[in-house]
């Protein structure tokens, strides 16, 4: 805008001093600045006709602490190159809520591509949606900019976990309603301890980041999971109760204490579903959790709804008779459970309270049976 004005001031300054001074040459400065304008405007419509611009998240799931990496993508299929892009970028988190808008700058050349990066610092676990809010190209010389309208108008969805810590899990005996099915599902487990003598094969998507055999990987080029699978084959239901908590350290330990549960029920082994009471939907909530990304979507989906300023609070006992119910359950299925205050429950006996302000320490204090 500084620019255009700028170039405004200056074509009417010559305009003035035509008049004034009756002198051609500042005429001709007038004209010549008019002409300028006017190409330059055409030039830019030709060169945004042929944009396209769209955002990218290499990763969808990311740990808290940690840097997300955003990518604009400028691809330009026609001939003439573009000037300089603006993209405005928004982010929403959806732990905090709070929106932010970035601006990006870029440009690409002649049946070229090029890609601007950034890095999004996540701070807090929860899921952030990144989008495109608007474009605007600038000419050549930067002073008339124009609107961008073809562009990637998807949201694209970010994850962050926090910091996972292992918890002692024994299973004591297997538990399926259905064989078939406890055959089918015992490829899915890979134990959690160092397993350097077993297999390996190529990482895939929702692999445990503690599967990786990191030495096997710098050799190969490649990220490579190991591959040793449990014996020990179980179906557990893990309740989730709902309360108030208005602290924002505390709900994010709450959401540690949670995942790290449901990552070392399933490195040893344990299929389980994660429950919770919606009180808005009235109804109970199960997510079936067969890999360590599956329980991800607690941090997508329930955090929001379990706690909360002045949230209802739910017994997790309550959860349990509301789903017998609900899905025509037998009173000894093997569950267990925690609640707000950070107490864990097996089979309806209170094994421990976490201490929230050392979390890391205090889940490895206590061994869930199942």
């Amino acid at each position: 805008m500084k620019r255009l004005i700028a170039y405004i001031i200056l074509v009417a300054s010559s305009m003035y001093m035509a008049l004034i001074y009756k002198n051609q040459a500042f005429l001709n400065i007038f004209y010549g600045g008019i002409l300028a304008f006017f190409i330059l405007l055409v030039l830019n419509i030709i060169s945004i006709h042929g944009v396209y611009i769209s955002i990218n998240t290499p990763e969808s799931v990311i740990q808290a602490g940690k840097e997300i990496n955003v990518e604009i993508i400028f691809n330009n299929r026609g001939i003439l190159p573009t000037g300089r892009i603006g993209v405005f970028v928004k982010s929403i988190n959806s732990y905090t809520g709070k929106k932010e808008v970035t601006k990006f700058y870029g440009s690409a050349d002649g049946r070229g591509s090029s890609v601007a990066r950034c890095y999004y610092h996540a701070k807090n676990p929860g899921s952030i949606e990144f989008c495109i809010k608007k474009i605007w190209a600038e000419d050549y010389l930067g002073i008339l900019k124009l609107p961008v309208f073809k562009y990637d108008r998807y949201e694209h969805l970010v994850i962050v976990i926090p910091e996972l810590y292992e918890v002692p899990v024994c299973i004591v005996h297997g538990a399926y309603k259905d064989t078939n099915e406890s055959n089918s599902m015992s490829q899915v487990f890979m134990a959690p301890d160092s397993m350097e003598n077993g297999e390996t094969r190529q990482y895939r998507q929702g692999d445990s980041f503690k599967n990786i055999n990191w030495k096997l990987s710098a050799k190969a080029g490649e990220l490579m999971s190991r591959q040793k699978y449990s014996n020990a084959i179980c179906m557990a239901v893990f309740f989730i109760g709902s309360g108030n908590i208005d602290n924002a350290y505390k709900k994010k330990c709450f959401i540690q204490a949670v995942l790290s549960i449901s990552a070392s029920l399933v490195s040893n082994g344990c299929i389980h579903y994660i429950c919770w009471y919606d009180n808005s939907e009235e109804t109970i909530i199960r997510y079936l959790v067969r890999q360590e990304s599956d329980s991800y979507c607690f941090v997508q989906s329930g955090i929001n709804i379990i706690t909360g300023k002045n949230k209802k609070c739910t017994d997790v006992s309550l959860i349990k008779d509301m789903y017998i119910r609900k899905y025509n359950e037998q009173e000894n299925i093997p569950f267990i459970a925690i609640n707000t205050d950070f107490e864990l429950f097996a089979y309806d006996r209170r094994i421990i309270q976490y201490n929230f302000k050392d979390l890391k320490n205090s889940m490895g204090a206590a061994e869930i049976l199942i």
